[in-house]
């Protein structure tokens, strides 16, 4: 009987050792948090910087998600506030395809917008934007849950930027983000630490 259970946490154990993982990357990467995290509603007391990248998210059946478009109002804000000189924007071609055309159409200059359309998630967002614009600052259009994630991952990449907060509404996929960002926490710290030493 003793050999059968230990036999059942065996086949458990995998899954043990990857929530536990998962939970470790998260509180490292959330309890890191230490400086003051702006919000784009208060944009004119924000330092100027370079420019604004804005991560692609969501885009269902031709329509911008509400995590998307909050992200590119906040880049709407800070480049009218004067904040950045210009946006990038970076995702899948799909993302940026219609992050351009939302853009476009709501008057940013075409000679001002930059597109990555290599920015299969976060982590590759943040390598491609150091390697095409070295020396140049940004600020991160992205939500609030997001921030240490981002933050990390832009340190990791070697790209001078910080995030802003752009969330204006209650998601209704906040307890599903949630839960998704456990396990994004723990693949970004890996993605980071491995780069990192590759680096050296």
């Amino acid at each position: 009987m003793k050999g059968k259970k230990r036999h059942i946490w065996l086949w458990f154990l995998p899954e043990i050792l990857a929530a536990g993982f998962s939970l470790f990357s998260y509180r490292r990467l959330h309890g890191k948090q230490k400086r003051a995290v702006p919000d784009v509603f208060f944009c004119e007391a924000l330092k100027r910087r370079d420019g604004i990248l804005v991560p692609g998210a969501l885009v269902k059946n031709g329509v911008i998600g509400a995590q998307l478009k909050d992200r590119l109002d906040g880049a709407l804000r800070l480049y009218r506030a004067g904040v950045c000189r210009f946006i990038l924007i970076s995702g899948t071609k799909k993302e940026v395809k219609f992050m351009q055309m939302y853009l476009l159409l709501r008057g940013i200059p075409k000679e001002n917008l930059y597109e990555d359309r290599e920015g299969f998630d976060t982590f590759r967002t943040m390598k491609n934007t150091s390697s095409a614009f070295r020396g140049k600052s940004f600020y991160v259009c992205t939500q609030k849950l997001y921030v240490p994630r981002t933050d990390y991952l832009a340190e990791a990449a070697g790209l001078n930027a910080h995030a802003v907060i752009a969330d204006t509404m209650i998601y209704q996929s906040r307890h599903k983000d949630r839960v998704r960002e456990y396990f994004a926490a723990s693949k970004a710290l890996l993605e980071g630490v491995v780069y990192q030493w590759i680096r050296r």
